[in-house]
């Protein structure tokens, strides 16, 4: 009698076999590790020679852009291939005896528990063409914790086009001067806010040289990465103009964590006198602490990144032993590169979140000042003036003594800054009269609001005023204006949390108009967008 061919013992191409064909599919599919390099050919001088990975030698620009178009077209494919396919367990993911209590228990009863302790989390999004995968964002939350796919990762972002293609986020990593300067000029000139990251050596001393001082380089866009290995270039002359130009840009905005340290290292290795640093920890603060009426635990004191990830993007930030521990003078690793490229990238939806949740704060405070002017982190407070006169806003500021980055700084107090009584401007009359609006509201509401009084009062303005658009009410609300898609995210919100009316013609042509397809599947205002598109059909 035979036995089934798989688990024969002898086979005709290989002789004996020990042990049956495996039925369970490997844990990682195979990584392209090409698609994340940007290099010229290596010098064999040089002592640092990165993976063995068969990369071509550009002979120019032209060459160049068609290697990376096709390592990028292989990008989409792989990351989602990555991902363990359903049912594969993960590989820090013990794995337990089947509890019988559980196969005998009703599942329709342990969903309505579950559904009862664990409340859905929502992804948080921006106006951003780029957002996070509600599907990804969720799985993760889903993972137990510390193991495989539940941290945050670049790779869950994508920007949905009207034709239901995903585009996902690019990374750049560059091995030379040449290549780093491509990049930054095909991708980065022009971007007005970065994020911002350097990796240098443990224990290293400034006598040790730039390679081990500034080993790595990250900057981001909402569409792209890019990673300057310095530690491997091969000349000494590691910085070209157009880096620099960005980097000495002030109208440029450089996002990062504990930022001031790391361009202090840029000037000092490479003079460049970095501009438009942007502490993101400052901003965290101001919006956090002004929540929560603490604005004084407002100060300078950084907040770590992961902190930061945690609390607003509301997924865990990885910082195990493999980023901690990185020999940065040796080529990248897949995984180093995708660690690397987070933290990049972490720094550019952070800035974009937190400056979305200030401008809906009310009073909304001013945004802190770049870094590198020194100025106290203002605060807006609302103060009692005199009856009749209309809400004027004072300054709060944070003004403590400026230390190094580098050393730890204590918690300072806030300082009122005495500031002399002004006649109030004249208000618009449809600003006043959407506030008396707002005040009705909330007195014959008992319960408390779901959405901020800004939303409601941006929504009443544009509801009885049919002339005015959501571009008119930015401008009016304040100087300089709103963005548009705040305002727009003001009146869908106020809707559809508040169960306000609305004419539906005016919600389509005015209002849906300005969201992204991105912003529809992401199903926050789904059922709106479907309410007005049934009313259209009929």
């Amino acid at each position: 009698m035979s036995s089934p061919s798989q688990n024969q013992l002898w086979n005709p191409n290989c002789g004996i076999r020990f042990s049956p064909r495996s039925k369970t599919p490997p844990l990682y599919p195979l990584l392209d590790v090409p698609r994340f390099l940007h290099a010229t050919s290596f010098n064999a001088r040089n002592s640092v020679q990165p993976m063995d990975v068969g990369l071509e030698d550009f002979g120019d620009d032209e060459q160049f852009e068609l290697d990376a178009a096709e390592w990028f077209d292989q990008q989409d494919v792989l990351a989602s291939a990555a991902r363990p396919a359903q049912g594969i367990q993960d590989p820090q993911e013990p794995q337990e005896p089947e509890d019988i209590t559980k196969v005998t228990s009703d599942p329709s009863t342990e969903t309505k528990e579950n559904a009862k302790t664990e409340k859905e989390v929502l992804p948080p999004l921006t106006s951003l063409d780029y957002n996070i995968s509600s599907e990804l964002f969720q799985a993760a939350r889903k993972k137990k914790e510390g193991t495989l796919g539940s941290f945050w990762s670049h790779d869950m972002y994508q920007r949905i086009h009207s034709d239901g293609s995903v585009q996902k986020v690019k990374v750049h990593y560059c091995t030379s001067k040449h290549s780093m300067e491509h990049v930054c000029q095909q991708y980065f000139l022009g971007e007005k806010v970065l994020g911002f990251d350097l990796e240098w050596m443990a224990y290293v001393t400034k006598a040790a040289g730039p390679r081990q001082n500034v080993s790595l380089i990250q900057i981001a866009s909402p569409s792209r990465i890019a990673l300057f290995h310095v530690a491997l270039f091969i000349k000494d002359d590691f910085i070209g103009p157009i880096f620099r130009q960005i980097m000495e840009d002030e109208g440029v905005t450089k996002a990062g964590v504990n930022i001031q340290g790391d361009c202090t290292r840029l000037k000092t290795f490479f003079g460049i006198e970095t501009k438009g640093i942007f502490e993101l920890s400052h901003l965290y603060k101001v919006v956090k602490y002004s929540k929560e009426n603490k604005l004084n635990l407002v100060n300078r004191t950084p907040v770590a990144m992961a902190v930061q990830v945690q609390d607003c993007l509301r997924l865990p930030l990885y910082k195990g032993p493999s980023v901690r521990t990185s020999n940065w003078m040796k080529a990248l690793n897949t995984a180093q590169i995708s660690y690397s490229a987070s933290d990049a990238y972490a720094g550019i939806q952070l800035y974009h979140v937190l400056e979305q949740e200030r401008e809906n704060l009310d009073p909304c405070p001013p945004r802190p000042e770049f870094a590198e002017k020194r100025l106290p982190i203002k605060m807006a407070e609302v103060v009692d003036i005199d009856d009749g006169a209309e809400i004027d806003l004072s300054i709060t500021e944070v003004d403590d003594a400026l230390e190094p980055v580098a050393e730890a700084k204590k918690p300072q107090e806030i300082i009122a800054v005495p500031k002399p009584k002004t006649t109030p401007k004249e208000r618009d009359s449809r600003i006043t009269a959407a506030d008396v609006e707002l005040e009705l509201y909330r007195s014959r509401k008992n319960k408390q609001l779901s959405v901020s009084p800004s939303a409601l009062r941006t929504y009443y303005i544009w509801h009885a005023n049919k002339n005015l658009k959501p571009e008119s009410i930015a401008k009016l609300l304040r100087e300089p204006p709103l963005k548009t898609n705040t305002v727009v995210t003001y009146i869908l919100d106020a809707i559809a949390f508040e169960k306000l009316p609305f004419s539906k013609e005016r919600l389509r042509s005015e209002v849906l108009s300005f969201l992204s397809a991105n912003s529809f599947l992401q199903g926050k205002y789904k059922a709106l967008m479907q309410e007005a598109q049934m009313m259209k059909e009929t």
